[in-house]
């Protein structure tokens, strides 16, 4: 019913807080998430719960097993990649992933009240989704943008604008009237 990917439940338990799914990965190597090296054995083990989307009128928290391995590539310790949640995420994808969509939407109080988390939380995963989607190549081609004017008739927004290597500038648009500066 949840379909988290790489991982099967062990266990529910019903808590004060919520329904706490207990989760048991697949794979039994351990990967390094710079490099790629994998191996059978684990520097040590903890458990950590992430907030998944509502279950009903009941908050839902997955939990599982992380284990950090030393990868001799690196020379590091490192945590392992969980697939349903970003790296350093309290949260899986699923819910900030509505965060996320949300926040295009509607203002911060109303995604708080409506998942039952706070601004800062909203915050930090708008900032963190943010960061892992977006293309940083997205600006390549662009090297300058020149802004002419922007003028306000009730009703309308006029903006006239030029980018100098492509017909494309992001974050505006072209004037009613179709013209563009010389």
């Amino acid at each position: 019913m949840l379909a988290i990917p790489g991982a099967s439940v062990a266990g529910v338990s019903f808590t004060p807080l919520g329904i706490v799914v207990t989760l048991r990965r697949r794979s039994r190597r351990l990967r390094c998430p710079t490099c790629g090296f994998t191996t059978g054995a684990a520097y040590d083990r903890s458990v950590r719960r992430w907030r998944h989307l509502d279950l009903g009128a009941s908050r839902l928290y997955l939990e599982a097993e992380v284990r950090r391995l030393q990868c001799t590539r690196c020379d590091r310790v490192v945590t392992e990649k969980v697939p349903w949640a970003r790296p350093r995420a309290r949260h899986t994808k699923d819910f900030e992933d509505v965060v996320a969509w949300l926040a295009q939407r509607a203002d911060k109080t109303t995604i708080a009240r409506l998942l039952r988390c706070s601004w800062e939380t909203v915050a930090r995963i708008v900032v963190r989704v943010v960061a892992s989607s977006i293309d940083d190549a997205r600006l390549d081609d662009l090297y300058r943008i020149g802004v002419d004017e922007v003028s306000y008739r009730k009703g309308h927004r006029y903006s006239r604008w030029w980018p100098t290597t492509t017909d494309k500038a992001p974050w505006c648009g072209r004037p009613r009237d179709g013209t563009r500066p010389p």
